[in-house]
């Protein structure tokens, strides 16, 4: 049974909707999971997951290398490689030799690729006009922005080390922790 100055702690700290931005982004997690029951049958039957739709946006319609992928999507290239062999099983992707260096190949759509990406896109509007149902347009235009922005300010201080204050690890864990975020800067 918790002892009631740890009980007054969490519930002064840890319970606050407002102040967990862990909670807030598992729970949209969650509910993106949820979301995906049933925006799922409008793309088709393709087993995609969160990644492959990721990597299909992040193609675009000049294509990318490999490695740029990975380093857009914050996975390792042997993880990227798995997840191309997969999109190109399914006939999404292509793969061919880029003009400028001859070290790396460009991946492109294919049509069939562009479009799944179209009908991904359309699931997105139904996700876009349902969190303006529930929070108003201005509000989830806002709610977009942020986000847009806190990514952006995310991928341009990546691999970074965290300080992490002293009581925060588990037992037996100290220093620092190596991550791909880093603190915020100073700037903002």
């Amino acid at each position: 049974m918790l002892s009631k100055s740890v009980r007054k702690t969490i519930l002064e700290n840890c319970l606050s909707k407002e102040d967990s931005f862990g909670r807030q982004i598992y729970l949209l997690y969650r509910y993106t999971v949820i979301w995906d029951d049933t925006l799922w049958p409008k793309i088709g039957t393709l087993p995609l997951g969160p990644s492959h739709i990721h990597l299909l946006f992040t193609i675009g319609l000049d294509g990318v290398s490999n490695s740029e992928m990975a380093r857009r999507a914050i996975v390792s290239k042997q993880a990227m490689s798995k997840l191309v062999k997969e999109m190109l099983h399914y006939e999404l992707i292509v793969i061919d030799p880029n003009e400028h260096d001859s070290r790396c190949n460009i991946i492109t759509l294919t049509d069939k690729g562009g479009q799944v990406l179209l009908k991904i896109w359309e699931a997105n509007k139904m996700l876009r006009a349902e969190f303006e149902n529930r929070l108003g347009k201005a509000k989830a235009k806002k709610l977009l922005s942020l986000m847009a922005e806190l990514v952006e300010s995310l991928d341009a201080s990546r691999s970074a080390s965290i300080v992490v204050p002293e009581g925060a690890l588990p037992v037996g864990r100290t220093g620092t922790v190596t991550s791909r975020l880093s603190p915020p800067s100073s700037g903002h």
